[in-house]
């Protein structure tokens, strides 16, 4: 082609003509087909957000237009839609099984760990990860309303490569997402259901009508059982990359087998209904220690009660037991509050006196014995107090013969100067012991 001179009313430009000319008109009309075809896909999107299908529906689409499955996740890792007909090899796929539930929540706190989560949400575009433990490929993004993170979707590698304009299609549908569930809001550990607002509600008394009270708690299914019962967690180390409150709460949930529960004042408080005082059975309860134990966090449970009016001061002995439970007897992970309430009457009464103006006098004169001849005789009362006073479970406890036990116990009453038939001496004694544990003296057993 011969260049050829532009005239004044000329309005086209002749360029030379270079060897890779056919490659850059190639490489122009590729762009502009991807251009294209990624305008039609972002098209298609939009269509989806517009028909008013839910947030499924759109869920479904993306799978078409991204060609890979995908699931959408809240802050609480509770997945909220995921493309259920995929066929995905990946044990990060959502599950329904509940012996897998356990698995995830490793995986996750694992990935948490790790600094995954951390990234994804602090990046303004879509990440893509490896995991040792998944044979593909996942590429993720951030879910925001209002610069508020709210969660995020997740792309599976699985039917065919990451493409560039993925990224931008998966940036279009996590705003897209975003749209939907500002109209059509979804159970998520972010929006607090009606029973939560309930529950809070009267946490804070905002709700304080009894009849109220009775009257929407009826509604709301929690009169169902006769028997109501608080179980308050809260971790007890605190550290930089703690898992979400909100996840840890949707894994208690399923051990416990209900979805009352809320999250207030950074602690996790469930409510437990049951036709009998047994509202945790001891399979679900071994599951409970076991998950606080490797979590390190702990929980305090409340006594049973019935009307929900009573919700509040349940829930303060809920959180004392956990208080006191972590005070003194950190190694557990489980607190009753009828274990600790004589402990919260001891504090109560330690702000207005000397709590060992209440301690027995003949328990000081045996504990100045076993210093000065190095007996163990303090021990020994205590351990006889708390099998009721009943000598040969006593000595089953010390594996030693009954009257070898009944000999310490004479020896015991000689030095104290009293008899333990007595129900009242032995409710004093007993009550010194416990005022001494919650005062801190190491030397004696706690009670």
């Amino acid at each position: 082609m011969k260049e050829k001179k532009n005239t004044k009313d000329s309005n086209r430009i002749r360029v030379k003509s270079y060897p890779d000319e056919q490659k850059t008109t190639l490489m122009i009309r590729t762009l502009c087909m991807q251009k294209r075809r990624f305008e039609r896909k972002k098209a298609k999107l939009m269509t989806a957000l517009l028909s008013c299908g839910g947030l499924q529906h759109i869920i479904d689409i993306a799978y078409e237009v991204l060609g890979n499955p995908m699931f959408v996740s809240d802050m609480g890792y509770n997945v909220v839609a995921f493309n259920k007909n995929a066929e995905v090899g990946d044990p990060s796929w959502p599950s329904t099984a509940p012996e897998e539930e356990f698995d995830a929540y490793e995986r996750i706190k694992k990935l948490n760990d790790s600094g995954v989560f951390e990234r994804l949400y602090s990046s303004e575009s879509p990440c893509i990860e490896e995991f040792d433990y998944s044979p593909t490929r996942w590429m993720a993004h951030k879910i925001a309303i209002n610069d508020k993170n709210i969660g995020h979707i997740a792309v599976v590698e699985a039917k065919k490569a990451f493409e560039p304009m993925d990224f931008g299609l998966l940036e279009l549908l996590c705003s897209v997402v975003a749209s939907e569930l500002q109209k059509e809001p979804i159970q998520s550990s972010q929006l607090y259901s009606e029973v939560e607002h309930f529950l809070i509600g009267i946490l804070e008394e905002r709700i304080f009508s009894a009849e109220i009270i009775q009257k929407q708690g009826k509604k709301l299914g929690l009169y169902a059982k006769e028997h109501l019962c608080l179980i308050t967690v809260s971790s007890e180390l605190k550290t930089e990359k703690g898992m979400s409150l909100s996840y840890v709460k949707s894994i208690i949930n399923r051990i416990l087998g209900t979805e009352k529960s809320i999250l207030y004042q950074n602690k996790i408080t469930v409510l437990l209904t049951s036709d009998k005082k047994e509202a945790v059975s001891d399979g679900a309860k071994s599951k409970l220690i076991e998950f606080l134990n490797s979590n390190q966090m702990k929980a305090g449970v409340s006594p049973y009660f019935q009307d929900l009016a009573g919700l509040k001061s349940h829930y303060n002995q809920s959180v004392k037991a956990l208080e006191l439970g972590i005070a003194m007897n950190p190694e557990e992970s489980l607190f009753y509050y009828e274990a600790y309430a004589c402990y919260h009457l001891f504090e109560i009464v330690a702000d207005q006196t000397g709590l060992k103006d209440f301690c027995n006098t003949a328990l000081t004169d045996l504990m100045g014995y076993d210093q000065q001849y190095k007996t163990n005789y303090c021990h020994n009362l205590c351990i006889h107090l708390q099998h009721d006073g009943n000598v040969t479970k006593t000595a089953r406890y010390f594996k030693i013969h009954r009257n070898s036990m009944k000999y310490r116990i004479k020896k015991i009453e000689e030095i104290m100067a009293v008899s333990l038939t007595d129900s009242e001496i032995k409710f004093s004694l007993m009550m010194t012991f416990k005022l001494l544990a919650y005062l801190g003296d190491e030397k004696l057993l706690k009670v």
